[in-house]
This record gives C-alpha cells, sequence and structure tokens, in this order.
C-alpha cells in the first residue's frame, strides 16, 4: 500500500442536485474525496455526470460514469407506472432497480476488473445502494478487500398502525424476503470484508453466514458549509413555532401532529408549519379545514435547503412522529438547527435523538400516541428553559457525531481496520 489508500468508490446514486439516496452518496463521496490520506475513484451512473462535473468533486476524484439507461430508464418508467407515480410503494421500486444495477456493477467490474487484480487500489467502497438486498457481483469476482455501506433499510411495519402497508401500497411487501433467492446475494456476504450498517435493526439483516467485520454508522450528516450549525436555540419572536419537513405521505404521521393541534387550546395559540408535498396534502387540508385550523396551521409547500435553513432558525420544536423511517436526515438539519425535536422511538429518528436532545415517544396506537405528542408540544411550548438546553445538547451533538467530517474519519478508520484483517477470499 502506499500512504495514501487507493480506493475504488462506487456510488451508483450519487448527486448533489438530488435529495435522499442521491444525496446521501453524494456526501459521502465529497468528504471521503476532501481528505489527504484518500486517493478516490470514483464510479457513478451517467445520469449523474452533469452535475458530478459541475461540482467541486470532479477536481478532487478520478470520476467514471457507467451508462446502463438501456435498462434503468425503461424499468424506471415502468416501475413509476406499477408504483402510480413516485410517492409510494418503494418497495416495488427497490424491486425494478435489482436487474439494472446487476448489469451496473458487471460494468464496473469489465471496466475496473484487470486493475483490481493487479493491485492497483487497496480497497473497494459501495456506498450506494443503501438497501441490504441488493447483491454485489463484484464481491465475488475480485481479491481486492470489499466494504460496503452504510446500509438502511427493511424496518418493518408498525404493528399499531395495521392500516399503514396499505395506505403506502406496499404489495410486495410480503414476497420481500425473496432477495434472499436471487443471484449474488448470498455469495456477496460470504466474500464481503466489511459491512457497515447504518441503524439497528439494518445489522440484523445482514445474515449470519457473513464473516466479514460489522460496522455501525447512520448514514445521514450534515455540512456545516451548506447548513451552518447552531450557537443557541431560537428565541420566538411572537407566537411560539412547531415546524416538520417531508413527503407528505400516509407514514410520516403529519396528520398526528394535526390532531393533536385541534385538541389543544394551548396549542392552538401556537403556530404549525409543514413543508413538503405529496399524494397525502389534500387529506392534510382537509383535515386542517375540518377542524378549523386555518389560523394555526398551515401547509407551506416544498422549499430549497437555503429557504429550509432560514426556516428552522425562527422555528422553537421540530415534530416529526414518522411511523417507520430509515434515517431521518432531517431530523439531523433540525438538531443543527438548535431546535428540540419531538420524534416516535423507532427506527432511525430514535438513533438520531437521544433524551439530552428531544422528547421520545413510545410507538402506540393512533389515538394514545396523538395524546403523547399533544403532551410533548404542550410541555415543550411552556418551557423555554428546557428548550434552550435542549437545543444547546442538539448543537452539540450534531459538531460531534454527524458532520461530514467526523463520519468520514469514522469510515477511514473501518478501512484501516477491514485492510489490518482481510478475510480470506475462498
Amino acid at each position: 500500500m502506499t500512504d495514501r489508500l487507493r480506493i475504488l468508490l462506487i456510488a451508483e446514486a450519487c448527486n448533489p442536485t438530488w435529495t435522499s439516496v442521491p444525496l446521501v452518496g453524494y456526501n459521502f463521496a465529497r468528504a471521503l474525496a476532501s481528505r489527504s490520506d484518500l486517493d478516490i475513484t470514483l464510479v457513478s451512473q451517467v445520469r449523474n455526470r452533469p452535475a458530478l462535473l459541475a461540482d467541486p468533486i470532479a477536481a478532487q476524484v478520478k470520476l467514471h460514469f457507467i451508462d446502463n439507461e438501456w435498462l434503468a430508464a425503461p424499468l424506471y418508467s415502468l416501475s413509476s407506472l406499477i408504483r402510480g407515480g413516485q410517492a409510494l410503494s418503494w418497495t416495488i421500486d427497490t424491486a425494478m432497480a435489482w436487474p439494472s444495477y446487476m448489469v451496473f456493477e458487471e460494468a464496473v467490474f469489465r471496466r475496473f476488473g484487470a486493475a483490481l487484480q493487479a493491485g492497483r487500489f487497496d480497497l473497494v467502497h459501495r456506498v450506494t445502494p443503501l438497501t441490504p438486498t441488493q447483491g454485489s457481483p463484484l464481491a465475488k469476482f475480485v481479491q481486492t478487500p470489499m466494504l460496503v455501506g452504510p446500509l438502511n433499510g427493511g424496518l418493518p411495519w408498525p404493528r399499531e398502525f395495521p392500516e399503514l402497508r396499505r395506505q403506502e401500497r406496499e404489495w410486495l411487501v410480503p414476497l420481500r424476503q425473496a432477495y434472499t433467492k436471487l443471484p449474488y446475494y448470498r455469495s456477496t456476504y460470504r466474500h464481503l470484508a466489511g459491512a457497515i450498517a447504518g441503524s439497528k435493526h439494518t445489522a440484523t439483516e445482514i445474515p449470519p453466514f457473513f464473516q466479514g467485520q460489522r460496522f455501525y454508522l447512520p448514514e445521514n450528516g450534515v455540512d456545516p458549509e451548506r447548513f451552518p450549525i447552531a450557537n443557541s436555540w431560537p428565541e420566538p419572536d411572537g407566537k411560539f413555532r412547531f415546524i416538520s419537513v417531508g413527503r407528505q405521505v400516509p407514514y410520516k404521521g403529519f396528520d398526528l401532529i394535526v390532531e393533536a393541534m385541534a385538541r389543544s387550546p394551548a396549542l392552538r395559540q401556537c403556530r404549525l408549519t409543514l413543508y413538503g408535498d405529496g399524494p397525502h396534502k389534500p387529506a392534510l387540508e382537509a383535515l386542517v379545514q375540518q377542524h378549523g385550523l386555518h389560523d394555526c396551521v398551515q401547509l407551506a409547500g416544498w422549499v430549497n435547503q437555503k429557504q429550509l435553513g432560514q426556516e428552522l432558525a425562527r422555528s422553537q420544536v421540530f415534530v416529526f412522529p414518522s411511523l417507520r423511517e430509515f434515517g431521518g436526515g432531517v431530523v439531523l438539519e433540525a438538531l443543527a438547527s438548535g431546535l428540540p425535536s419531538i420524534i416516535v422511538d423507532y427506527g432511525g429518528p430514535a438513533e438520531l435523538v437521544t433524551p439530552d436532545c428531544g422528547i421520545l415517544l413510545p410507538m402506540e396506537p393512533r389515538e394514545a400516541l396523538i395524546g403523547k405528542l399533544r403532551a410533548a408540544m404542550e410541555a415543550l411550548s411552556a418551557d423555554p428553559a428546557r428548550c434552550r438546553q435542549l437545543g444547546a445538547n442538539a448543537c452539540q451533538r450534531v459538531r460531534e457525531e454527524f458532520v461530514w467530517s467526523a463520519k468520514a474519519a469514522r469510515i477511514v478508520e473501518f478501512y484501516r481496520q477491514v485492510l489490518a484483517k482481510p478475510p480470506a477470499k475462498s
């Protein structure tokens, strides 16, 4: 090995202008590219070419693009048709993407197989896809140690809300375990040198026959250059403001917040702003009208990250009772803004928020959860001193654990652990 670790970084989804998984892939790539101890070759899908070539990362890494659009584009269109859009039925989307990703990674092997076999890379790291269901042909084909992750997904639908899976059109869930029978699934985990779980649940989905090294690191982070970390809790200027952000789909639980507002005379004296859009928005608008909440609840639609930062900076509490959230990147943005967060103690947000920086509500059936949510919102709106302390703790937690530079440092630790003890390839 040279002094700089030579990393083949695979991020099929990697785009600074998009959200969700492509933005996570980009943020990891950018953070790793900024380190002086790494020599990064970044491989991504051709749809990301314009955005990556226009980004400063183009001067920091060796960029390569794989064109599998001949298959990826029609499968994406077919998936959208079956799902009735792009907001629901994510299990179908993941399943439909499997063939095109197999083509993508086999093309990576054709382009880099000789270099890998010649020892020109110290390690392969596949950042995206994030799903633990996606096998890797490359893991079997090459001798170079390979690491995947952070992986996230597979969180069970909560038993307390049996209607949720139907509302989200997740008809394919009963067949989800079929992925363990797909080509390359078993060989992937038999040959990987390491796997990073992005959540505690996903760690349980890594099969027991996996003999590589296991790591844990939530996939979301904060870039202080793009989203400055606050120094203190934003004091109210007028009415106490609650804020929530996300796709307006049933599992996000926005209707629970509206119901909590409707049932509380104290909360009706506050303001609630919901940012985002989606198929559940008409139902939320009807709920606001039904309860006569126009004076205190606003559905504000989508805003860009700069505008969102400004809105968070003038709010007092972030409310996010999502019922099945894998990651929860917006929770970190709220914490970075100095906001105490109210979340459900289930899934990704519960691994980001601690009792020192927010309130974690136990997962309970609808009526009980609305009652707990109402009580938590009332408690914080009536206690500025507690909000100040929670907000200060939130900022400190983000600085120490969730800025991208800190996450990249953890990844490099994983690299060195894997390289110090690579598994024998069979």
